[in-house]
């Protein structure tokens, strides 16, 4: 990560260390994350992706070139195949009951409702913006449990050790650079390092409220 994309995270270091310090992040890394709490997890998720799907199918809208448009393709085609199938793999073996689902989907749903109320203001630089955010807090936290001590390792469920490797994995660290790459190539005459904060710390504020919302 280099020029903009990486002033922007640098500036925005204290509210992604928030964000990657928020309790479901700390009991996923040390392999204590509840059933219940993970289960309600994979509700919520899953309902993310849609929102990521529909943000970068937006993004892919707005490019003006092959260049600009392919690796945000591939992205969308990874959400759409290797994340919609995980999540449809796991439906039977982690359930929750309907009330329970629908009252944590209310307490997450500001995490959507931040990043399409920015795309639908402010369009592709929200969008790309708002989603290096995400992905970036992502790939950090998932890069730091892949690398956790092997009792926090062995004590982690087998399903979410998988969600965890579909975000260390080279796929998605290439989301995370083409998202990066198009933060660079943003005039900072048409959009200014505050837009860029904004958008970016706006984000991560929701993460945190997202997660706590598998708590109960």
């Amino acid at each position: 990560m280099t020029g903009r994309s990486a002033a922007l995270v640098a500036r925005q270091a204290a509210a992604l260390d928030d964000a990657c310090g928020c309790r479901f992040v700390r009991e996923a890394t040390e392999g204590e994350l509840s059933d219940g709490d993970f289960a309600r997890y994979l509700v919520i998720e899953e309902a993310f992706v849609l929102t990521a799907a529909r943000v970068l199918g937006r993004v892919v809208w707005e490019s003006p070139s092959w260049g600009t448009l392919l690796p945000h393709a591939r992205s969308l085609t990874n959400l759409v195949t290797d994340q919609r199938d995980y999540f449809a793999a796991l439906r039977d073996r982690w359930p929750v009951d309907a009330v329970d689902a629908a009252a944590t989907q209310v307490r997450a749903r500001s995490l959507s409702d931040v990043v399409l109320t920015q795309v639908a203001a402010d369009g592709r630089p929200a969008a790309v913006t708002g989603m290096l955010a995400a992905e970036t807090m992502y790939a950090r936290w998932c890069t730091a449990a892949a690398g956790a001590a092997a009792d926090a390792v062995t004590r982690r469920h087998p399903d979410l050790q998988a969600w965890i490797d579909l975000h260390t994995g080279p796929d998605f660290l290439a989301q995370v650079n083409a998202l990066s790459d198009d933060v660079d190539a943003l005039d900072p005459d048409e959009v200014t390092d505050e837009d860029l904060d904004r958008w970016f710390r706006s984000v991560l504020r929701a993460e945190i409220e997202f997660h706590d919302a598998v708590h109960g």
